[in-house]
């Protein structure tokens, strides 16, 4: 059996074809893309970039009430070392100042500092609220909104049966 390519053959076929695929082009003389063409991709490329920052912004926001709850979970291993030495944990007007200085009075056996300054702010940058009659206590942090007493209000111990408080 003896089989034999025209090669030649074969490749005038395929000049034929590629030149009437790009009649069109030639005939225009037009290079590039009109101004349709290209404000479609830009406004395709803004509605991406549009999507992805929404997410990206919702993520960022979400990891800080994270870092907040631990941060909330570090003070209570504070609080606690704090309460072993004497022997109840800093009242409301001492607040967490007193695991950074001594608060005086009845916190005779105070070995602080007990946690580092930058520990007693909030990821946004604002000092934790704190609750506290000497036996229990309650640390609030503003949230994403900053403002305290509002629905986004992180609480540490969180209440009982999940609810927010207010």
């Amino acid at each position: 059996m003896n089989c034999k390519i025209n090669f030649s053959a074969f490749n005038k076929a395929v000049k034929s074809w590629s030149n009437r695929l790009m009649l069109p082009f030639e005939r225009t003389g037009r290079a590039g893309m009109s101004m349709i063409e290209i404000m479609i991709v830009v406004s395709l490329i803004a509605m991406l970039m549009a999507f992805l920052a929404r997410n990206i912004m919702g993520n960022a926001e979400r990891a800080k009430e994270d870092l907040a709850r631990s941060g909330m979970s570090l003070l209570k291993t504070d609080l606690d070392r704090y309460k072993f030495e004497n022997n109840k944990y800093p009242t409301t007007e001492q607040g967490l100042n007193a695991l950074l200085t001594a608060p005086g009075g009845d916190a005779k056996n105070w070995r602080g500092p007990y946690t580092e300054e930058n520990k007693v702010v909030d990821p946004w940058k604002n000092p934790y609220g704190y609750e506290s009659d000497g036996r229990t206590f309650k640390i609030t942090s503003s949230g994403i909104d900053q403002e305290m007493g509002t629905a986004d209000d992180i609480v540490y111990p969180e209440p009982k049966g999940g609810e927010k408080s207010q």
